[in-house]
């Protein structure tokens, strides 16, 4: 999961006229307004505010209130930043404003308490471990469209959100996640980071401390959801059975001192999962459905492929390398619609990104989403075709140009289980089901704290009824 909003969150602001001379200039990005600069357009249409960035330059600088970043708009020079000169960033902007949700977790720490973190949990991440989780995907996956009905109306974005959540709570906690922190996920969820976001984009900071009704309604989600977690935690250490996941590797973790993690520390992971686990997945699978409705040509050669190898089945890890055109969907659906759709990190100390100077403590801004859609990395961008990741056409792709994990040490632990979660997911619905768009419904298309539809109401058809 990726938190868009950022720009009130830093107590010194860092003035150009401070930076000092770079070996190349960076100019600074036109239409702003006064004062403001461009946080309106950041506020209110922040994916074509970056489109419009990146046909500016490789590298720009912004206005956003009383704040400046630069605007990255080059693989290169953002492989640099997340890769190759990775120890002189760190996460700052992008997770200033979202400490009160994520703690110190893996999401949120940074330095060499983000690395302990990330080798703790990275066993539980690996291919042979997915192969296991497979097993348990395909079983939620196939309970959950048991409460399917023909000519049912769903929001598919609820529907996808939950498969997800389930999924994550099976094969990482090993639980039945509770009936109250599942709800809270499905339906407050979406809103709790809508308010997130814009508490972060916010120009005037000090509404946020006021008793607003967006900052109570803000804080009782927040503070529901802590709770939940806290119950399911609690749950699981009365627990004995032996369970060999992740919550169970972090109850049974000690640190260096020999002492076991504090509840806290684990609060802060299972936060981690159960959002990333269920927003950005559940996100992913519901802009797939909104593409079959829009490319039903596409649509009907999943069918072909799912009918050819599954034979009406549900799909398992084994079939994951016939599903080819399937899991091309799924790379296409992450092209074009990236949840994760802003990246931002802070320069830690003085270095350079190509022929550009970046001073300490200036903030770089990066989107996904802008770059997936550069029609000079990719032909005919906007266009929703994953025939571009046939085996004859993949190396067409530039190298650096899919940013939708992001890179580097900070890359998505869970890149390979959302990519494997995703392709047996699509196959299996799309084996059995149709979704059909709702005639005189609107969906909407929502940049906050993650890339995402609203309003995705469409009609179940069983397939072959």
């Amino acid at each position: 999961m990726v938190t868009g909003g950022w720009m009130m969150n830093r107590s010194t602001p860092i003035k150009i006229s401070e930076y000092p001379v770079s070996s190349a200039t960076i100019v600074a990005a036109p239409g702003g307004k006064p004062l403001l600069g461009h946080a309106l357009q950041f506020r209110n249409d922040p994916l074509a505010l970056f489109e419009f960035l990146r046909d500016q330059g490789d590298i720009v600088s912004v206005t956003l209130g009383p704040l400046r970043a630069y605007v990255l708009s080059s693989p290169d020079l953002i492989r640099e930043v997340l890769v190759a000169k990775a120890r002189s960033f760190d996460k700052g902007a992008q997770i200033q404003g979202a400490r009160d949700l994520f703690g110190n977790g893996l999401v949120a720490s940074e330095g060499e308490e983000h690395r302990r973190q990330r080798l703790l949990m990275q066993p539980a991440f690996r291919r042979e471990r997915i192969a296991n989780y497979a097993v348990v995907m395909r079983e939620e996956i196939v309970s959950h469209l048991d409460t399917w009905q023909d000519g049912r109306v769903v929001d598919v974005r609820v529907e996808m959100t939950a498969l997800a959540l389930a999924v994550a709570s099976k094969t990482l906690i090993s639980s039945e996640i509770g009936e109250k922190l599942s709800t809270e996920v499905k339906y407050s969820m979406p809103r709790l980071l809508d308010l997130l976001f814009r508490r972060m984009t916010n120009p005037v900071p000090v509404l946020k401390r006021l008793p607003l009704p967006s900052n109570r309604e803000y804080k009782a989600i927040l503070e529901r959801f802590h709770g939940l977690v806290d119950v399911v935690i609690s749950e699981r250490r009365r627990d004995t059975a032996a369970r060999n996941d992740l919550l169970s590797m972090l109850l049974e973790a000690r640190g260096e001192d020999g002492e076991p993690l504090s509840d806290q520390e684990i609060h802060d992971q299972m936060v981690a999962i159960i959002i990333a686990g269920s927003e950005t997945t559940g996100a992913m699978l519901s802009w797939a459905f909104h593409t079959f409705g829009e490319n039903p040509e596409i649509e009907a050669r999943v069918h072909a492929e799912v009918d050819e190898v599954l034979g009406g089945r549900p799909a398992e890890y084994a079939d994951v390398p016939q599903l080819a055109y399937t899991a091309q969907v799924v790379s296409e659906t992450l092209r074009l619609y990236p949840p994760g759709w802003i990246l931002t990190r802070r320069a830690t100390a003085d270095t350079e990104i190509g022929e550009y100077r970046i001073p300490a403590g200036t903030d770089l801004l990066m989107s996904p989403y802008a770059v997936q859609r550069d029609s000079r990395l990719f032909p005919n961008a906007t266009t929703f075709d994953p025939d571009r990741w046939s085996p004859e056409r993949v190396t067409e792709i530039p190298r650096h140009a899919m940013l939708q994990f992001s890179a580097g040490p900070r890359k998505c632990i869970g890149d390979v289980f959302a990519v494997v979660e995703g392709t047996l997911a699509l196959a299996t619905i799309a084996g059995s089901w149709r979704l059909r768009p709702q005639p005189g419904t609107r969906m909407e298309k929502v940049a906050a704290s993650t890339y995402t539809t609203r309003n995705q109401l469409m009609i179940t058809e069983k397939r072959g009824s």
